[in-house]
């Protein structure tokens, strides 16, 4: 690593940052790109789900965008059958904005097979679904709890599956919302029943009772947003950032921060590259209202 004296071209001062090399920019066939330590940044959320398409088909005089889901879905679903696997797909309360991660198409799977009539596969994949979401809640943060009672116990687990000590855990850690893990207790008797023998068990009377559950739970978790603790949404119009607060939270970090990308409030993102330009705008620390009007005032300047 080599500290580097280099006239910023944002803020015209002169910095000596520390930059690591890699052999193509030695050789110039790469630039080295700076980030001016005068600026204060945030994260901006970049990659999130939407899907409006149950609100739009609720809201009435809406019509015309109704015909066009439906065509959507028979396309998704196919045409046999297809009143009832309407009437199933809106049994299911799932929100237009958020979320993110990697639930939106694990979701729309299950939800699919849900509106088919698969019903046993639609409730044991829910259970499923929910287990893995406690699991990766557990597994990769555990690492910044290494100081709790149980890290003994759990540190060089592979997978778990007793719900009751992972949402212990989960809890203890303050990891997510209380409402998610009472949905997740809700959860657990449906999981036991429907995974182990149970002969009589109503599959098509629990499917769609499972699947909100567990979206009500990853929304309340992944949502954007419900999150308002962890976001600013569209405080500045059409753009999510993270709360400078929350920024060092080990969900936030883990599960939040790679989906953004870092930068100050005066920028542009050249798209084809995918770079972000900076430009000057207010040196120094900013508080997240500061930060919010700085970026609303050079996002109006441009309009």
């Amino acid at each position: 690593m080599l500290n580097v004296d280099v006239v910023c071209p944002v803020c015209g001062d002169n910095h000596t940052i520390p930059v690591t090399v890699t052999e193509k920019q030695s050789r110039g066939e790469e630039p080295i790109n700076f980030l001016c330590p005068a600026l204060d940044r945030r994260y901006r959320l970049f990659s999130f789900y939407v899907d409006t398409r149950r609100r739009i088909y609720a809201s009435p005089g809406m019509e015309e965008s109704s015909t066009s889901i439906e065509e959507q879905l028979k396309a998704e679903l196919g045409h046999i059958n297809f009143k009832e696997k309407l009437e199933r797909w809106n049994k299911i309360d799932y929100p237009p904005i958020g979320l993110i991660d990697e639930y939106p198409q694990k979701i729309q799977q299950i939800i699919n097979t849900y509106c088919m009539g698969y019903f046993y596969p639609a409730v044991t994949s829910a259970c499923c679904l929910a287990e893995r979401l406690l699991n990766r809640l557990v597994l990769k943060t555990r690492r910044y709890f290494t100081s709790h009672r149980d890290y003994k116990k759990i540190y060089d687990k592979a997978s778990f599956d007793d719900w009751e000590k992972m949402l212990s855990l989960i809890f203890d850690w303050k990891l997510i919302p209380e409402n998610a893990i009472n949905l997740f207790r809700d959860l657990k008797p449906i999981r036991h029943q429907s995974i182990h023998y149970n002969e009589n068990y109503d599959f098509e009377l629990v499917a769609p009772i499972a699947i909100n559950k567990l979206i009500a739970a990853i929304t309340e978790i992944f949502g954007v947003e419900n999150r308002k603790d962890i976001y600013m949404v569209f405080d500045i119009p059409g753009e999510v950032w993270v709360r400078s607060a929350v920024e060092k939270q080990p969900f936030v970090i883990e599960f939040v921060l790679p989906y953004c990308c870092y930068a100050h409030a005066v920028h542009e993102i050249d798209v084809t590259s995918r770079r972000i330009n900076e430009r000057l705008g207010e040196t120094g620390l900013l508080t997240d209202e500061e930060f919010v009007e700085l970026r609303k005032s050079t996002e109006s300047s441009r309009q």
